[in-house]
């Protein structure tokens, strides 16, 4: 297995959102300044950064704010501070943590709020003009990229003309998804190539890991994460495949529960999965989620929250209260009593041959990997939706209904902090969802699941069932969802 020994503590502060893990970190700010120590805390948008300089300057507490905001590069500004150490709480994003010299975090405390992304599944659909301008600097085989050796300088001159382009200092020609992908070729990322689609479209995917936040949490003298679950995510798996252990943090609050009645709605029957596939299918006029949305709303008492992915192109726009994917730290929304959930989370084939990776590399069963990637990408962030609503309120005793994708969502916000949640599936039963053809499962799926279990390679399992790749890759992306 691929791991590195650290044998670190991170420390914890898991609690519901809106349980005062924040008002934890600033109450016990001073005393921490008392010693001595020094405390940077690094937050994923600029608003919590506003919202929590506001709480710090109520409490009396001195602070600094590095962004891009005061028109500095926010990279050399903040190495400064934390070189000359003169300010001892710093609020930064974690973007401008990434990007200094980590050793310079050496004596400082750093404070992580929210889970940062530690890994990522690029995949980009390029047509044969994009894909020739690819293809003039790489070379191909065996499904994979490579850099041509001796156009190695000529590609970093690119890339570095791009970025110089971004912000208008300089002209480049390379497109986004190319200089993505040269980037990733420079780091040495693997990145991968599928076969030509009928259209002339080729897929070319990698699978990225920020591996700077390892580096970042070794460098610091201690380092706190305040979040709402960690368990079973990617960083949870991450960290602990990059050798590191948790505890719990000084800055985790008393648990508490929501006491809010709470009904949850599931869109999907029970056994069946919310996928984009089943939602954009047609509906009369329109898409199913057009369809989905209309029988929400007339079950509806409010104008309620919507949370759903770009691909919701929905005409009940006035009927709604639509809010941003990335949700955290907004508390504007309290007042709700019903939040609408229509976004996904599941692998696409692109994904699965990214954990299938990931699992060999690190020796981990493709489970853990797959749940992972759910947890971070469907059910935290139902989550973080459900709980901007009325239910983050201890005075709130208005009923709140949730209107989330499926049977998985649903169980685990029982599972983690609404225990005492009704699950009422009239719903599900007034959507038109086709048959979960996965219930008609192969006669040889099982046997190719546990060949894969075994380390079997997909092209072999394929030659030893005469069954397609394609349809192996199928049942293993399906497997994770069930």
């Amino acid at each position: 297995m691929n791991c590195i020994t650290r044998i670190k503590p991170i420390y914890t502060a898991i609690a519901a959102p809106g349980a005062g893990k924040t008002e934890a970190l600033l109450s016990t700010l001073p005393d921490i300044q008392k010693t001595g120590r020094l405390v940077v805390l690094a937050l994923p948008t600029l608003v919590l950064i506003d919202h929590i300089a506001e709480r710090a300057s109520q409490a009396g507490i001195p602070f600094r704010i590095v962004d891009h905001r005061n028109g500095e590069v926010v990279a050399p500004e903040l190495e400064t501070a934390l070189r000359d150490k003169h300010d001892s709480f710093i609020l930064c994003t974690q973007a401008a943590i990434r990007g200094v010299d980590h050793s310079l975090l050496h004596g400082w405390t750093l404070v992580i709020d929210e889970l940062p992304k530690v890994i990522d599944y690029p995949d980009y659909a390029l047509n044969p003009t994009e894909l020739s301008r690819v293809l003039d600097y790489t070379e191909e085989a065996n499904g994979q990229l490579w850099i041509k050796e001796e156009l190695r300088q000529v590609v970093r001159d690119q890339v570095s003309t791009n970025r110089a382009d971004s912000i208008r200092t300089d002209c480049s020609t390379l497109g986004p998804s190319a200089a993505h992908i040269f980037r990733l070729l420079l780091s040495d990322v693997a990145v991968f190539i599928d076969t030509r689609l009928k259209n002339g479209i080729r897929h070319v995917h990698a699978v990225e890991e920020f591996l700077d936040w390892w580096n970042i949490i070794s460098f610091a003298e201690e380092v706190h994460v305040l979040a709402a679950n960690i368990a079973n995510g990617e960083f949870e798996v991450f960290a602990k495949l990059n050798g590191f252990i948790f505890k719990e943090s000084i800055f985790t609050p008393q648990a508490r529960q929501y006491t809010s009645p709470v009904t949850i709605y599931p869109i999907m029957p029970t056994g069946q999965n919310f996928s984009k596939t089943k939602m954009i299918a047609s509906h009369g006029d329109g898409k199913l989620y057009d369809f989905t949305l209309e029988i929400i709303l007339k079950e509806t008492n409010t104008k309620p929250l919507l949370f759903a992915n770009t691909w919701i192109r929905h005409k009940q726009k006035s009927e709604v209260q639509q809010v941003q994917m990335d949700c955290r730290g907004l508390n504007g929304y309290d007042s709700a009593t019903e939040a609408i959930l229509l976004f996904g989370g599941n692998p696409s084939p692109s994904d699965m041959k990214g954990l299938e990776y990931l699992s060999k590399k690190y020796g981990q069963d493709l489970k853990v990997m797959q749940t992972a990637f759910v947890t971070t990408r469907l059910l935290e962030p139902s989550l973080q939706a459900a709980t901007r609503t009325a239910i983050r309120r201890m005075d709130n005793t208005s009923p709140v209904r949730l209107y989330v994708q499926d049977e998985r969502v649903a169980r685990y916000l029982m599972k983690t902090y609404l225990p005492h949640a009704l699950i009422d599936w009239s719903l599900s039963k007034k959507i038109p969802v086709q048959p979960d053809l996965r219930k008609q499962e192969h006669p040889q799926q099982q046997e190719a699941l546990a060949l894969k279990q075994e380390g079997v390679t997909n092209k072999e399992i394929a030659r030893r069932l005469s069954v397609s790749p394609k349809s192996i890759r199928n049942w293993i992306a399906k497997s994770i969802a069930a």
